[in-house]
């Protein structure tokens, strides 16, 4: 596989950079202009996310046939920015990515042992801010405890799922 960035590897210097990320999330956000531009929740291989942007430009339309939520994807040639302190935010990391004419978007095999999904206890859902529960998009009640017969770990799986 051909050398690349990763996403903790970015800042706001340069627009020569080359990562292999996967869309975790996609979808159109209106803008004040009565315009929608599209926006990105992305990972790479070392589980980092960040939040990616598609401005409503003429290239705009380009990205929409090819860009899948759960496919990884060659990304180069885009523009690394500080967040706009008025949008929201949909992960932690300080800078973002803002799509450009001469940014591509290449599908690409990558086998990464992530899931993505970030689990908590649920005294940390039900004892948090207004604030920090933004990010929840479901609780699981109802778990089993499940164990093989040669192994004294315990497993547990989710038998119903509360959304």
């Amino acid at each position: 596989m051909e050398p690349h960035h990763y996403l903790s590897d970015l800042n706001v210097h340069s627009t020569r950079w080359l990562v292999h990320v996967k869309i975790l999330s996609l979808w159109k956000e209106p803008t004040s202009s009565w315009r929608t531009e599209i926006k990105m929740i992305l990972a790479d291989e070392k589980g980092n996310r960040i939040d990616a942007t598609i401005p409503n430009r003429h290239y705009h339309w380009n990205f929409l046939a090819v860009l899948k939520p759960g496919l990884w994807y060659r990304m180069s040639d885009f523009e690394v920015v500080r967040p706009d302190e008025k949008k929201t935010k949909y992960s932690c990391f300080p800078v973002e990515i803002k799509c450009i004419a001469d940014t591509t978007m290449w599908p690409i095999t990558v086998k990464c042992p992530y899931s993505f999904f970030d689990f908590v206890f649920p005294q940390t859902v039900e004892f948090a801010q207004e604030e920090e529960k933004e990010f929840v998009t479901g609780i699981n009640h109802d778990f089993m405890e499940m164990q093989r017969a040669d192994d004294d770990n315990v497993m547990m799986e989710v038998v119903a799922e509360n959304q």
